[in-house]
C-alpha cells in the first residue's frame, strides 16, 4: 500500500460545504502552492514575485510598546437579525454582507427569475424600537448591469478604503474579474494578472491599490489604474485578510500572529499575537483592531503587540468548532457575525437591557463540546430569552483526567441529586443509566413528532414502549468499493485477506490511531459479553487480524490528524489505481461531495455496512431533575422542525424524514474540484439522483454502534503499543482486561 503523498487538508472541505449554502455554488478546486510564480489563466508563468516585499524608508519596528488593558465584556445576550430571505423570493441567494460608511449592514443577494437575472440590496434600519431592526429592500442596479456575466451565478461585494464599491465574480469562462461601481453601472479594473484559484479574499485600500489573498498562502498587492503588480508576501489564511486605510493585515504562516503590512511605506510594522490558532475574522474601529474566532472576540490597539480576550465565546453560536464565520462588524458596544449557516444568517451581540431578563436555568451536560448542542442553546435561548442554559463539558480539566474520571464525578452528581437536567449521552454509559432509572421515558415528548421521525432510529431506541435517549443526528459508514464483490470486505478476516493478496488495498494518509478507529468502528469485536465478562479471545483474534492489516497496508507511523469520524475522505491513491477501497463515514448531506463520482470513476458503488449507524447528539433528560419540565421543553425544541432543518456541519443526518427528502433532492453536480496527483482528474460533485440513493442507505440504517468513551480510550491507549510492537500480544490484551473489567464492575 502507497501512503497518500498529499494530505487533504480538512479546512478545504469545510470551506467547500460553506460555499454551497452560504454561495450558492462556487466551483471547489484544489489547489497546490507556486511557489513564488503568479500564473495566467492558461497556466503560462508571467511574473516572478519576491519572497518579501520590497522595503523602503525607515522600516524600523517600534519596541516597548505599552499594552493598553480592555474591560472585560459580560452579561451579553446574542439575539438573531430577522433573515432578508423573509420577505426574499423563494429563488434568492447569499451573495455577500458589508457595513457601509454609516455603519449599516447592507446584505447583497443574486435571484435567477422568470424574467431575468437580479441583484438586491437589503440595508438594516435600527433606528426604530425594534432592537433587532427591519430590512430596507432595493434593487441593487450597478450589479445587475454585470449579472448576467457572472458565472455560477455567485458576486462579492466590498466596500473599499477608497470608499467606492466593488464586486468581483468569475464568469461563465472561470475568468476573474474586478469592477468598480460607476452610478447604476461599473468600471473593470483592467491589466489584473491574478493567480488562478476559487480561494482568494479582496480587499482595495485608501489609495485604489487592490489587495488580494489566496489559498497558495500569498498576499498581493496591485495597481488599479493599469493591474501591475506592486509586492507580494507570504501569509496564512487568506481569509483572516483586512485592510483599515492603506494597511494590510493577514495571519502570518503560522496562524499565531497577525502581519501588519504598511503599503503606503512599504515596509512591515510590528506583528500582533492573536493567542489563538482557529480562523479568524478582523474589523477596523478608529486605532482599535477587533479579532473574533470561536475561542471569542478580542480587542488590541494598531500600535499594539498582542490581542487581548474581551468577550468570551462561551456557549454562542460562533464557538462552534465547525461554525463558519463569513464577516464580523463592530458598532460601539455590539458585536454582529455573518454565519455561512442558513444561508448567511447574522446574530447581534450587546450588554442585556431591562428586557433581558432571567427567570430560569438549564444545566447540559455532554463529555465534549457538540456543536449540534451550542446551535441549538442558541436558537433555544433566543425563543425562550427567559432561560438561560449553563452548558458544562467534561473539556478543559487540568491533568491527566481520563473520560472514567469524568463519568465518575459526573455520577456522583447525579445520585447526590445535582447533576445535569439535561443529557448528551454521546460516549457515557447510558445502558448502564438506563438500568439504574437515571433516564426518564422521553416517550411522551415525542408524541407530537413521532409520525415526523425516522421510524428504523425510533425503534432502534424503543425498550418495552419506552424511548429513554434519542440521536439528534447520525451518521452512515460505507464502503467506496473499485468494482470487487462484497464479500472482499464482508469481515475484517476477509479484509484482511485480500489485502494481504493484493499488497493493500485501502486508501492511505491515515495515522496508527485513526486506522485502528475506522476497523474498530466497522468492524466492531464483540469484547463485552452479555454478562459483562470482558472476552479474551474475541480481543485476540481482533488485534491479530489488525496487526496484519496495519503490515500490509504499511500503515506510515506519523501522526495526522484524526479524519475518519469526522466523515472525512481521501481518494488520491484510489483515483490513481493504488488503493481499490474506501472507508467513509458520511455525515451529511452536503458532506457527500464528489464521493459518488470518484466511485464512479473506480467503476464501483457506495455499499453501506450493513445498515448500521453512528449515533450523535444522544439526548437524555436526567430523572432525577428537579426542572423535569424545562428539560422536556429543551427535548421537543431539539426535535422540532426548526432545529432539524438546521444544518451544522459534519454532525450527521437530521431524524427528520422531511427534511432527509429535501436532502434527496440536492443537486451539486456542476460544482467540480480537481483531484488525482496532479489535480488532472475533473470531478463534479453529486448529482440529484446519487444524493437520493445515499439518503435510501441513511433511511434504511437499524442498528446502532455506541462507544462508551472510557472502554474506547482503553482499548485504544493498550493496543497502540502493540500494534507499534511496543509491548506484546500478551501484555496487550492483559491489560486491557484488566483495565475494562474494572470499570465494567464500577458502572
Amino acid at each position: 500500500m502507497k501512503v497518500k503523498k498529499s494530505i487533504w487538508c480538512f479546512m478545504y472541505v469545510i470551506l467547500s460545504a460553506c460555499l454551497f449554502l452560504s454561495c450558492n455554488g462556487k466551483k471547489e478546486q484544489q489547489e497546490k502552492e507556486t511557489e513564488k510564480n503568479i500564473t495566467d489563466f492558461d497556466g503560462t508563468e508571467k511574473a516572478k514575485i519576491t519572497e518579501e516585499p520590497k522595503i523602503t524608508g525607515d522600516s524600523k519596528i517600534e519596541e516597548n510598546i505599552t499594552e493598553v488593558k480592555f474591560e472585560v465584556l459580560e452579561n451579553y445576550v446574542e439575539k438573531n437579525i430577522p433573515s432578508v430571505y423573509e420577505q426574499a423570493s423563494e429563488k434568492e441567494h447569499y451573495c455577500s454582507v458589508i457595513l457601509n460608511k454609516n455603519k449599516e449592514i447592507e446584505y447583497y443577494t443574486l435571484a435567477k427569475e422568470e424574467d431575468g437575472l437580479y441583484a438586491w440590496k437589503y440595508t438594516l434600519d435600527e433606528s426604530g424600537d425594534n432592537d433587532l431592526g427591519a430590512w430596507r429592500r432595493d434593487e441593487a442596479l450597478w450589479l445587475k448591469a454585470l449579472i448576467n456575466k457572472v458565472g455560477y451565478r455567485q458576486v462579492t461585494v466590498c466596500l473599499g478604503e477608497d470608499s467606492n464599491y466593488y464586486a468581483w465574480y468569475n464568469d461563465d469562462e472561470t475568468q476573474f474579474h474586478i469592477v468598480r461601481q460607476d452610478n447604476d453601472s461599473y468600471m473593470e479594473i483592467q491589466g489584473l494578472e491574478l493567480r488562478k484559484t476559487d480561494f482568494r479574499q479582496i480587499a482595495v485600500l485608501e489609495n485604489g491599490n487592490i489587495v488580494s489573498a489566496d489559498m497558495g498562502k500569498e498576499c498581493f498587492v496591485y495597481r488599479q489604474e493599469d493591474g501591475s503588480l506592486l509586492t507580494s508576501f507570504r501569509c496564512g489564511w487568506y481569509e483572516s485578510l483586512g485592510v483599515n486605510g492603506n494597511q494590510i493585515y493577514i495571519t502570518g504562516q503560522n496562524g499565531s500572529d497577525i502581519q501588519h503590512y504598511n503599503a503606503e511605506r512599504q515596509v512591515f510594522e510590528n506583528s500582533i499575537v492573536t493567542g489563538v490558532d482557529k480562523s479568524i475574522r478582523l474589523f477596523f474601529s478608529e486605532d482599535d483592531i477587533y479579532l473574533c474566532c470561536p475561542k471569542g472576540i478580542y480587542r488590541t490597539k494598531e500600535s499594539g503587540n498582542e490581542f487581548q480576550e474581551i468577550l468570551n465565546a462561551g456557549t454562542y453560536h460562533f464557538a462552534g468548532e465547525n461554525v463558519t464565520l463569513l464577516k464580523f462588524f463592530v458598532r460601539d458596544d455590539t458585536f454582529y457575525i455573518v454565519y455561512g449557516e442558513d444561508g448567511g444568517s447574522i446574530k447581534k451581540y450587546a450588554p442585556a437591557g431591562a428586557d433581558d431578563k432571567i427567570d430560569n436555568y438549564l444545566t447540559i451536560y455532554s463529555l465534549q463540546n457538540n456543536d449540534v448542542i451550542l446551535d441549538m442553546i442558541s436558537e433555544f435561548q433566543s425563543n425562550y430569552p427567559d432561560t438561560k442554559i449553563i452548558y458544562e463539558t467534561g473539556e478543559g480539566a487540568e491533568g491527566s483526567v481520563t473520560a472514567a474520571d469524568h463519568i465518575r464525578a459526573l455520577n456522583a452528581r447525579i445520585l447526590a441529586g445535582n447533576g445535569p437536567d439535561v443529557l448528551v449521552l454521546d460516549g457515557l454509559p447510558a445502558e448502564s443509566y438506563i438500568e439504574k432509572g437515571i433516564l426518564s421515558d422521553l416517550m411522551s415528548a415525542l408524541a407530537e413528532r413521532k409520525q415526523d421521525l425516522l421510524p428504523t432510529i425510533l425503534s432502534a431506541y424503543t425498550t418495552e414502549e419506552k424511548i429513554y435517549m434519542l440521536p439528534l443526528r447520525f451518521t452512515v459508514p460505507v464502503f467506496a468499493t473499485s468494482g470487487q464483490s462484497s464479500e472482499m470486505y464482508s469481515s475484517l478476516e476477509a479484509l484482511v485477506k485480500y489485502s494481504e493478496e493484493n499488497g493493500g488495498v485501502i486508501e492511505g494518509g491515515y495515522s496508527y490511531s485513526d486506522f485502528f478507529e475506522m476497523l474498530y468502528y466497522n468492524y466492531r469485536p464483540e469484547i463485552i459479553l452479555e454478562n459483562k465478562m470482558v472476552s479474551r479471545e474475541n480481543l485476540e483474534v481482533f488485534l491479530k487480524q489488525t496487526k496484519r492489516l496495519f503490515e500490509s497496508e504499511e500503515l506510515d507511523t506519523e501522526d495526522y490528524q484524526s479524519i475518519y469520524l469526522r466523515g472525512s475522505f481521501r481518494e488520491i491513491d484510489f483515483l490513481n489505481e493504488e488503493a481499490d477501497l474506501i472507508l467513509v463515514n458520511v455525515s451529511g448531506g452536503y458532506e457527500l461531495i464528489s464521493l459518488p463520482s470518484i466511485v464512479k470513476y473506480r467503476k464501483g458503488e457506495i455499499i453501506g455496512n450493513n445498515k448500521v449507524f453512528f449515533p450523535k447528539t444522544l439526548l437524555g433528560v436526567n430523572s432525577l431533575s428537579q426542572k423535569k419540565d424545562l428539560a422536556y421543553l429543551f427535548f421537543k425544541f431539539a426535535i422540532s422542525d426548526e432545529i432539524q432543518k438546521r444544518h451544522v456541519w459534519f454532525s450527521g443526518y437530521p431524524i427528520d424524514i422531511k427534511v432527509l427528502d429535501e436532502y434527496a433532492k440536492l443537486d451539486l453536480s456542476h460544482n467540480t474540484t480537481g483531484s488525482g496527483e496532479n489535480g488532472e482528474i475533473i470531478i463534479p460533485y453529486f448529482t440529484k439522483e446519487e444524493s437520493a440513493q445515499m439518503i435510501q442507505i441513511a433511511k434504511e440504517v437499524h442498528t446502532p454502534f455506541t462507544v462508551d468513551a472510557s472502554i474506547w480510550q482503553i482499548i485504544e491507549s493498550e493496543s497502540l503499543g502493540y500494534l507499534r510492537e511496543e509491548k506484546s500480544l500478551e501484555e496487550c490484551v492483559d491489560a486491557i482486561v484488566s483495565r475494562v473489567q474494572l470499570y465494567l464492575y464500577e458502572q
